[in-house]
């Protein structure tokens, strides 16, 4: 034997020493297909991979066979008696005469903690079994794609504390509503991601539990309604702290006061109910993706504890809007203008009229401004003007200049930045 394959013999023998349960939590850190293939190595390992408790099944796009067979098999074999995580993709390969639900079901009776299944095949939507509502253990679940959500009346998952719906299909209104409400007393977070066609009208989020919630219901151009469709989002979070919505679908959308709110994200394709923005109202950190009506919506609501504020303009007239939101924030301490995303391709200038007063926050508390994607226009240069003008207690201000400028150019007009005069003698103006 050579001295190389004595050494390999030597080190396999080595590890093939460790206790089992050593050996199972390092084959926990290796994809399920390599952890299957050490029964290949010796009688001492053909049976220690069905122990692990992590399990994970991908089907890959670049292959013509699905790894459900595989799932299928591994399964009948597995017999740890508790599963942490059980991760399921299965795309347009997977057989569509099959019970794809078989292997939640087994997972569930040996009290798994983490779900997380993705379906795309070729077929309608699926149920999964009604037991996958009622697991006791199950603290994290994700669904995802071509599956029927059916919340039965008896469902309880009591050790709930995140849950993923991705662009699946629903029963109805009174199954989720029901479910939310009910039947997860200690749900944290909660992420929704709707598709046009999922069977829900009114999305109702009463979970007293809740400390954060994202929800998109954004849709492609050529499925943006032009008119009301009826639909209304219903919030109800007493303790909630983030907050995040993207949202094209001019639903409705109907919310209480959040007086424990951290973060907050709001992206619209029209303005949303003054009732939404008001319960907005106690946030620390907010940042605003929309256009000039929702600015001037804003722009009547008194933020009375926001210290962090992002920008992010989608169209031109947005400067206005701003001061008079400005105004209504005098704890504001940092202020960010994200132009990375507002549409240049209209031949449409900046407007910009200098107010004849100053927001109580630019004398008085703001420390921090940044400009992302500066663009060299008159408007832009007077308003940054204004702000370094009148920020009594400014410390930085950044700014970045958009990616289509060459180096000349923007060695010009960093110089020109340069000589714009700062009411505070001990800012920084720097630029990246």
């Amino acid at each position: 034997m050579s001295e190389a394959k004595l050494e390999e013999r030597i080190c396999e023998d080595r590890i093939s020493e460790l206790p089992d349960d050593l050996i199972v939590a390092i084959l926990s850190l290796i994809p399920t297909k390599d952890a299957v293939a050490t029964m290949f190595l010796s009688k001492r390992w053909l049976w220690i991979w069905t122990m692990v408790p992590i399990l994970e099944y991908k089907d890959e796009k670049e292959r013509r066979n699905s790894v459900w067979w595989f799932l299928h098999k591994s399964m009948q074999y597995h017999k740890a008696p508790l599963v942490d995580t059980l991760s399921v993709l299965l795309g347009s390969q997977c057989p569509t005469d099959v019970d794809v639900g078989k292997c939640v079901a087994n997972v569930v009776d040996r009290s798994v903690r983490e779900i997380i299944f993705e379906l795309v095949w070729s077929a309608d939507p699926t149920r999964l079994p009604n037991s996958l509502y009622s697991c006791e253990s199950l603290r994290e679940l994700s669904l995802s794609h071509k599956i029927l959500v059916d919340f039965p009346y008896s469902s309880c998952l009591p050790s709930l504390k995140k849950l993923e719906l991705f662009y699946v299909v629903y029963k109805d209104d009174d199954s989720l509503h029901r479910f939310l409400s009910m039947s997860c007393p200690v749900l944290k977070a909660l992420f929704v991601m709707r598709r046009k066609d999922d069977n829900l009208k009114t999305l109702t989020v009463k979970v007293p539990s809740l400390w954060g919630f994202l929800y998109d219901n954004c849709f492609t151009n050529n499925d943006v309604e032009e008119e009301d469709n009826g639909g209304c989002l219903v919030i109800d979070t007493p303790v909630l702290e983030q907050f995040h919505v993207m949202d094209t679908s001019r639903d409705h959308c109907s919310t209480n006061h959040m007086p424990c709110l951290k973060g907050a994200y709001l992206s619209s394709n029209s303005c949303p109910d003054e009732n939404l923005l008001r319960s907005l109202s106690s946030v620390l950190s907010l940042e605003l993706c929309l256009n000039h009506e929702t600015l001037v919506c804003c722009s009547t609501v008194s933020f009375s504890r926001l210290v962090k504020l992002i920008i992010d303009p989608e169209d031109s007239d947005w400067l206005e809007p701003l001061m008079l939101l400005l105004g209504n924030a005098p704890k504001l301490r940092n202020l960010t203008v994200d132009d990375a995303y507002r549409d240049r391709y209209e031949d449409v200038q900046l407007t910009w009229n200098q107010p004849n007063y100053v927001p109580g926050c630019l004398s008085s508390t703001l420390e921090i401004f940044e400009w992302i994607e500066y663009e060299d226009g008159e408007e832009e240069e007077e308003f940054l003007t204004y702000i370094l003008a009148h920020s009594k207690h400014l410390k930085t201000a950044t700014i970045s200049l958009r990616p289509s400028y060459d180096l000349q150019e923007q060695g010009l007009i960093i110089e020109g930045l340069k000589d714009i005069p700062r009411v505070s003698t001990a800012s920084q103006l720097l630029f990246r």
